[in-house]
C-alpha cells in the first residue's frame, strides 16, 4: 500500500510491481484501490492534507464498498433462494390444485353416474301422443298426461311413472318385468296390452286388460292392496282412492259389480267387459256406453282443452251412448243435444251447459214410455 502513497522504497516498489503482473485480478483490485484514493485526496483540503488519515479513509472506503458488494451479493443470492422457492412452490400448487380438481370431476363424475336421469314425455290437454321405447315397446298418452322414464330404460330395468292415462303394447322380455308406477298401485307385466287411467285429479285408478296377463300391487307409499291382484283378458279393476268420496258420488255406476278381493275393501272388479270402450280413446272411433255427462264432460274436457261449466247439476246426470270419428267439439255438442234436453254456448274455451227446458217435458214422457 506504501507504493500507491508513494513511501515505498525502492524493494517494496519492485514487489508491488511484480504482484501487479502476476495476475490480472490483482491489477483490477489495485486500479480500483488507486480509484479510491484518488477520490479521497481531491475531496480532502490540501492545506489539512494528511497521509495517514487519508489512507485509513481510503481503506474505511474501500471495505464499506466491500461490504456492500458482498450484502449486495447475499441479497441476490435471497432473491434467488426465494425464486426457486415460489418456483416450487407454484408447481406444488399446481399439482395439489390439479389433484383436487381432478378428485371434484371424479366425484361428479361418480355421483352423476349414481343420479338418475330420467326422460319426460307429456301429452297436453287437447292433443295425444305415442311413445316408442328402447326395449320395442308402444305407449299411447291421452290428453294431459306424462309418462316418466330413465335415459338407461331397458338396460337395468323397464320402469316407468305414469301420471295420467296411457294404452301399452309391451314386448315380451321375460328375464326383465315391465313396471307401470302410479300415485297409489304399481302394475307388472312381461308382455302385454293394458290400459292405465290414473289421473292424480281423479279418485279412482282404472287398469283394464286386453291381452296377456297383468298384476297389480300397492305401491309402497299408499299400500291399501293387501295382497297381488291378477287380470285376465277382458277383465277390469278400479282402485278408489277415498272411498268416502266415492260412496258420496252422484254419479256413481251401481251397476258395477263391487267385488271385495280378500281385504281389498277400495277395489271394484268388472270380470268381463268390453275393452274397446276403456280404450279407444286412442283410435279413430272413440266407442262411449253409457257413460254420465259428469264423467263424459272431464273427458271432452282434455280432448279438446276447454272448459266446461254446468248451470244444473241435474244435467250431470244424463247417459251417452255413440261412437265418435274424430269430430269437432261443436258437432260432439250437437249430437248430445239432439238425444238429451240440453243446450250450450261457448265463449273463448269455456263451454256452458244448460238444460233446454221447452225439450224436457218431451224427453221425460219419452223416457216415461218406454
Amino acid at each position: 500500500m506504501k507504493y500507491l502513497t508513494g513511501m515505498a522504497d525502492a524493494v517494496e516498489r519492485e514487489q508491488a510491481l511484480a504482484w501487479l503482473r502476476e495476475d490480472a485480478n490483482n491489477r483490477k483490485y489495485f486500479d480500483q484501490l488507486k480509484e479510491i484514493y484518488e477520490a479521497a485526496k481531491i475531496s480532502q483540503p490540501s492545506s489539512v492534507y494528511d497521509k495517514n488519515m487519508s489512507w485509513e479513509k481510503v481503506k474505511s472506503l474501500y471495505y464499506k464498498r466491500r461490504i456492500t458488494k458482498l450484502e449486495n451479493a447475499d441479497q441476490e443470492d435471497r432473491r434467488y433462494f426465494i425464486r426457486e422457492i415460489v418456483k416450487y412452490a407454484a408447481l406444488i400448487l399446481a399439482i395439489v390444485t390439479l389433484g383436487i380438481l381432478g378428485f371434484r370431476f371424479l366425484s361428479y363424475k361418480s355421483l352423476n353416474s349414481s343420479a338418475q336421469v330420467w326422460n319426460e314425455v307429456e301429452a297436453p290437454f287437447g292433443s295425444r301422443t305415442v311413445v316408442n321405447l328402447a326395449d320395442g315397446s308402444k305407449v299411447w298418452l291421452n290428453a294431459g298426461s306424462k309418462l316418466k322414464y330413465a335415459a338407461n330404460f331397458s338396460q337395468n330395468n323397464r320402469e316407468v311413472i305414469l301420471t295420467g292415462e296411457a294404452y301399452f303394447d309391451i314386448s315380451k322380455y321375460k328375464e326383465m318385468q315391465f313396471i307401470v308406477k302410479t300415485s297409489h298401485l304399481n302394475v307388472k307385466v312381461l308382455g302385454t296390452e293394458f290400459n292405465v287411467k290414473a289421473y292424480p285429479e281423479e279418485n279412482t285408478i282404472q287398469t283394464t286388460l286386453v291381452k296377456g296377463s297383468i298384476t297389480i300391487e300397492g305401491a309402497a307409499s299408499e299400500n291399501k292392496i293387501k295382497t297381488e291382484i291378477y287380470l285376465k283378458p277382458n277383465q277390469s279393476i278400479t282402485y278408489i282412492k277415498d272411498m268416502n268420496l266415492f260412496e258420496k258420488a252422484p254419479d256413481k255406476d251401481d251397476t258395477m259389480d263391487k267385488v271385495a278381493i280378500g281385504d281389498n275393501q277400495n277395489l271394484v272388479f268388472l270380470p268381463k267387459i268390453d275393452p274397446v270402450v276403456f280404450t279407444s280413446w286412442k283410435d279413430n272411433k272413440w266407442f262411449i256406453k253409457g257413460e254420465t255427462l259428469s264423467s263424459l264432460a272431464i273427458k271432452l274436457e282434455r280432448r279438446y282443452n276447454v272448459k266446461i261449466e254446468f248451470t244444473s247439476e241435474s244435467l250431470k246426470l244424463y247417459k251417452f251412448s255413440g261412437t265418435l270419428r274424430d269430430e269437432t267439439l261443436e258437432q260432439v255438442l250437437n249430437l248430445m243435444q239432439f238425444s238429451a234436453p240440453i243446450e250450450y254456448s261457448i265463449k273463448e274455451n269455456n263451454v256452458y251447459l244448460n238444460e233446454n227446458k221447452s225439450f224436457k217435458k218431451s224427453y221425460d214422457e219419452m223416457l216415461i214410455n218406454r
